[in-house]
């Protein structure tokens, strides 16, 4: 009986350590993802379709820029463009073209008009805290933010231009 007793407290002291010992957001060890990481996931699972270029184009995208050094080629589905912030519809899917002529996803944009594109005003809440870093272009009068989802960007994920595409 008194075997039994010390054997549970080990079990629940081991069992303590193994759940509370986890959670640690030391970055060396097993960090804990913040919230715009998380949105960041659930956004690659939402777009992951779009690798393959012919589900862009069926879904009507048009290149509204043509080839943007360390961009690519932006392509807009013009019926998702308003005011609004969808985590899971950004209006534009970035592409660049690869060695055998394809077009490759790496990115997506998302673009979004203000009430008064002359006095736009704060930027749009998008992901969750201050990670995200919006540009309001003037020349189209709207709101923009880039996530390089695919292809790493050693500028941060959300910087607009991304050096590892070339000029």
């Amino acid at each position: 009986m008194k075997k039994s007793k010390y054997l549970n407290g080990i079990t629940a002291l081991v069992l303590t350590v193994l759940i509370f010992g986890c959670e640690s957001d030391d970055s060396d060890n097993n960090p804990v993802a913040e919230a715009w990481e998380l949105e960041v996931e659930q956004l690659k699972s939402e777009t992951l379709q779009f690798m393959d270029f012919s589900v862009a184009e069926n879904e009507g995208r048009i290149d509204v820029s043509g080839y943007v050094p360390n961009m690519g080629h932006h392509y807009l589905n013009p019926a998702l463009v308003d005011g609004t912030f969808e985590l899971d519809k950004p209006e534009i899917i970035l592409y660049v073209p690869d060695q055998n002529g394809g077009m490759q996803m790496v990115a997506v944009e998302y673009a979004i008009i203000p009430e008064n594109p002359d006095n736009p005003g704060n930027p749009p809440e998008g992901f969750t805290g201050d990670q995200d870093v919006w540009h309001f272009n003037e020349m189209v009068g709207q709101w923009q933010l880039h996530v390089w989802t695919i292809l790493e960007n050693p500028d941060g994920i959300f910087a607009p231009f991304n050096p590892a595409i070339g000029d």
